[in-house]
């Protein structure tokens, strides 16, 4: 298992990574296995806080979320000024001046897209999905479930578990799951160990409501572009003017000498022949 990256457009080279991926590399940030986590719990809508800590066990990354599921689709809602990134701390000084710092990311395995939406700038890019990313979402795997003790967390009498699942290519990926009874057996946090420290995934607010099928759509009106390149120079210039606001540059200042100045001599004179 490794440490997965939410990646939203502009956030490729910008934000650190975002919550745990359990298998496998992906352009999305979520994992097929953190959805079968889910059990039957496929249409809901909750606030999800995910925090990435260090070895140290303090905080290097932490952000609110809101998520919606319907089945294999998923919409995740980011307001990007929200995040505390101490590894990176002017990363969203770069991307609100733009528009950027609102994003909706919307996957959907069935069609093997990715739709990156900015409602500021009522724009979007769609991104074709590897087809073994797109596929993980959509194949059975093995679920084995040990439980480790009872423990009260977000609020309920939840059943820790350690939990292994196996795809059909025999690869393992494994986390630390509190369960809720009480809750449709919802998994209210999830925890996996990574090289750089730990992942958690806590739901709150869960709210077991199907959400319309139009949520999964691009919005109406909302101009389609090509890269993240065409939604800076283009939507992101234009809000930037619209809106007066400026690109924050980290320029250090020019490096001063501690030495003084040397005197520049006055200029030679002429002597006056005799």
């Amino acid at each position: 298992m490794r440490l997965g990256r939410w990646v939203i457009a502009v956030l490729f080279a910008i934000v650190a990574p975002a919550f745990a991926q359990f298998d496998g590399p992906g352009s999305t940030g979520v994992s097929a296995s953190l959805l079968r986590l889910f059990g039957t719990n496929n249409a809901f809508t909750a606030q999800m806080e995910v925090q990435v800590l260090g070895k140290d066990n303090k905080e290097v990354i932490g952000t609110p979320m809101t998520f919606t599921l319907l089945g294999n689709k998923i919409r995740v809602e980011v307001d990007l000024t929200q995040m505390r990134n101490k590894l990176q701390p002017d990363a969203i000084a770069q991307m609100k001046p733009l528009g950027l710092d609102s994003v909706v990311s919307i996957i959907r395995p069935e069609t093997r897209t990715n739709l990156i939406i900015f409602p500021k700038l009522r724009a979007f890019v769609k991104l074709d999905m590897p087809p073994n990313e797109a596929e993980a979402f959509l194949r059975k795997a093995k679920i084995e479930r040990t439980t480790l003790k009872q423990e009260k967390l977000e609020g309920y009498n939840c059943v820790k578990q350690r939990v292994v699942i196996t795809d059909d290519d025999g690869q393992k990926s494994e986390a630390t799951v509190w369960t809720a009874p009480e809750l449709r057996g919802f998994p209210v946090c999830v925890a996996t160990r990574e090289k750089e420290g730990t992942v958690t995934v806590r739901f709150r607010k869960v709210q077991f409501t199907a959400a319309t099928v139009s949520q999964f759509e691009p919005p109406v009106g909302f101009t389609e572009y090509t890269d993240m390149q065409q939604i800076s120079l283009g939507p992101g210039v234009k809000y930037m003017k619209e809106n007066g606001t400026a690109l924050k540059l980290n320029r250090k200042p020019a490096a001063t000498s501690s030495k003084p100045a040397k005197a520049t001599p006055p200029p030679a004179t002429k002597k006056k022949a005799n």
